[in-house]
């Protein structure tokens, strides 16, 4: 069953808000009308009571400040010739774990003058919940109609035949979610002219140089644990983004001292995260568990620990997928950064890192055998959104390009 959570039409069914959707043309790219509405809808973002409390709604509200729209709209128009068009009609598959990425895409997309359907999770939460309240807040005052009617929230079960009836009327799907996610609904037929981007189970990591840790003073160390943790611990590790594996880069002597001042600057700010008791018997499982099966295992602190650290001789990506986050992160030491390039795969997306400038991650990046790593960030930009996303650049799905010659 279907269950509507947004929209601005009277007709029945999912076939009648798929039809009328269908009737409305697209909207230009970055019209006056969808940069109207995004500028008021991020600014009732940051009116939302409680807005403390979910700092990653103060944070889409600040990606799509007038500035970085107005950058957004050259990247999108960057072409040697010809013209930019909106895709169509755009078929948005959000995750469960995180509330709020949804919107990023949704709202690239309508910015891109497309007409939007998007499955939300069945799981109820705050953060989406106080969204749909603001469209329903703009939309009873009678704002941007022409904007608010091509979007259609809704939720529903696992249902391929529901899947299958909104993906026939779409242009474009995106999918968000693990790796059985996707393959369950890339099973389902698109239109033939409608293309897809998918965006599986990902991993991140963190890559600090221990000299450049010990050598940070008592205020810098504070800040950059405050950042880190937020990398960390901000959706409880669920983000695809969120570092699972910390590898120390140096010598024995300077990672021991770099630790020895890191973690307990990390622990004091960690406090300030709720951790939930789920939370707790899942990290403490699965540490329990890689304890047992990852190479060199050692546990660094006490199981009532937060973060708890387990300290292994290597980390690949199969050690990541039996790790499920909520506050246990492992770590490993290296002598050099070029080790690292054979603990990773194709599963890991992003690198934090402290310490390496850039023309070290240069040859690292260029030096990777296989798919690993789409972007690296510094501490405390591990969760932050971009129109590049996983090696692709969204403008690409949510837009078409028509060549036109030169005169």
């Amino acid at each position: 069953m279907t269950t509507l959570l947004f929209t601005t039409g009277t007709a029945d069914g999912l076939d009648g808000q798929l039809s009328r959707l269908r009737s409305l043309p697209t909207l230009p790219p970055f019209s006056p009308q969808a940069r109207g509405f995004v500028a008021e809808f991020t600014r009732r973002i940051l009116k939302l009571p409680g807005l403390r409390g979910f700092p990653e709604l103060a944070t889409l509200s600040h990606w799509f400040r007038p500035a970085a729209i107005d950058h957004l709209a050259r990247q999108a128009a960057t072409i040697e010739s010809g013209t930019v068009l909106s895709r169509g009609t755009v078929f948005h598959l959000a995750p469960a774990n995180v509330d709020v990425l949804f919107a990023y895409a949704w709202l690239m997309s309508l910015l891109a003058g497309n007409r939007n359907v998007a499955r939300l999770s069945q799981k109820p939460g705050q953060q989406r919940d106080a969204l749909i309240g603001i469209l329903r807040q703009m939309q009873a005052e009678g704002l941007f109609p022409e904007v608010l009617e091509r979007t259609v929230l809704l939720t529903y079960p696992h249902d391929d035949t529901i899947t299958r009836a909104i993906s026939a009327h779409c242009h474009a799907r995106i999918v968000w979610g693990g790796d059985a996610t996707v393959a369950k609904i890339r099973a389902v037929p698109l239109a033939a002219q409608a293309i897809e981007m998918v965006f599986p189970d990902r991993f991140g990591i963190a890559v600090f140089d221990s000299h450049s840790i010990a050598a940070q003073s008592g205020q810098e160390l504070r800040e950059l644990a405050r950042r880190f943790c937020n990398d960390m611990l901000w959706f409880a590790q669920q983000a695809c983004s969120s570092p699972r594996c910390l590898y120390w880069i140096g010598s024995p002597d300077a990672i021991a001292e770099a630790k020895a001042s890191f973690w307990p600057a990390v622990r004091d700010q960690a406090s300030q995260f709720e951790d939930e008791t789920a939370a707790l018997m899942a990290r403490i499982t699965d540490a329990c568990l890689l304890a047992t099966v990852a190479e060199g295992a050692r546990l660094e602190d006490s199981l009532a620990a937060y973060p708890i650290r387990l300290s292994v001789d290597r980390a690949g990506g199969d050690l990541r997928e039996i790790q499920s986050g909520y506050g246990l992160i492992t770590e490993v030491d290296l002598a050099r950064l070029d080790l690292l390039a054979d603990q990773l795969d194709d599963r890991d997306q992003t690198m934090v890192a402290f310490g390496l400038d850039h023309a070290q991650l240069a040859a690292f990046a260029s030096s990777l055998p296989n798919r690993a790593l789409d972007r690296v960030v510094p501490v405390g930009r591990a969760l932050d959104f971009h129109h590049i996303w996983d090696g692709t650049d969204l403008f690409a799905i949510l837009m078409r390009r028509i060549t036109l010659p030169r005169n």
